[in-house]
């Protein structure tokens, strides 16, 4: 099955009332794993675990050869922007998307349903992987990507330019430059990730504390979303006193 909202909410238990645990952007795929009601249960395709509604889900009919880079991204229903949107995808929506040389401005959508709209060239890129980057392009590629967010408000279990909690922040940050970390500010989940002090940290790398990740960009400073400031702020780590009490240690992923 595959995402088919411009963002699908996970919820810890079947209710609307229950914790937002994650966010699924369109194009991701979930596999269903139990059904309760008006939700499914799913995995995503990262690994994560949570409950959706079912309208959220749709048959796969292709495979998605692009991605959102910009914020957000409209489709429309002509290549023209006079008119209002009917679908505005988030940065890291996964779509189906063909071209036509006499459409100099437009690609065209496809979406699950096999409705066709027209999505502008500059809000999206092909889908692509990381292994004909350098380590220090991808490093910087992360950096840049969580240097999107400033800004952006804190929303606990968001993956968006809506909202991002600290976990979602650095997750996008690595997925979208094509590494999958762990959802939540876990270091002992994290697989791909070991560990090394602060002083070899490097720009990209992931600084860990108690209940919290930031992401490093070099120099003493970090980028994250911050629920006491209520969105996502660049600082120097020697300047957060509260930060550096519930330090825990640095993961690399390189």
């Amino acid at each position: 099955m595959v995402v088919c909202v411009p963002v699908a909410v996970l919820y810890s238990e079947p209710e609307l009332m229950a914790e937002q645990v994650d966010e699924m952007l369109y194009g991701e795929e979930a596999e269903i794993i139990d059904t309760l009601g008006g939700f499914h249960k799913v995995k995503t395709e990262y690994g994560y675990i949570g409950w959706t509604v079912k309208s959220n889900l749709f048959e796969k009919l292709h495979d998605a050869n692009h991605i959102v880079v910009t914020p957000f991204a409209d489709l429309l229903f002509e290549g023209r922007n006079f008119f209002q949107a009917p679908i505005t995808l988030p940065r890291g929506a996964r779509v189906d998307v063909g071209f036509s040389h006499k459409e100099d401005r437009y690609g065209f959508a496809v979406l699950p349903s096999k409705r066709i709209y027209y999505i502008h060239k500059n809000h999206i890129a092909p889908l692509a992987t990381i292994k004909k980057q350098s380590e220090d392009e991808v490093r910087m590629a992360i950096a840049e990507t969580a240097l999107e967010y400033l800004g952006t408000q804190y929303r606990w279990g968001g993956r968006t330019h809506f909202g991002v909690d600290c976990s979602g922040l650095c997750f996008n940050a690595y997925r979208f430059n094509g590494i999958d970390i762990w959802r939540d500010a876990d270091f002992e989940k994290n697989e791909n990730l070991r560990k090394i002090p602060l002083e070899e940290a490097k720009i990209g790398d992931l600084v860990f504390f108690e209940g919290h990740i930031a992401l490093y960009l070099g120099d003493g400073e970090i980028v994250h979303a911050s629920a006491s400031k209520g969105k996502v702020v660049r600082e120097r780590l020697a300047d957060n006193e509260k930060l550096k009490e519930i330090f825990i240690c640095v993961g690399t992923a390189f």
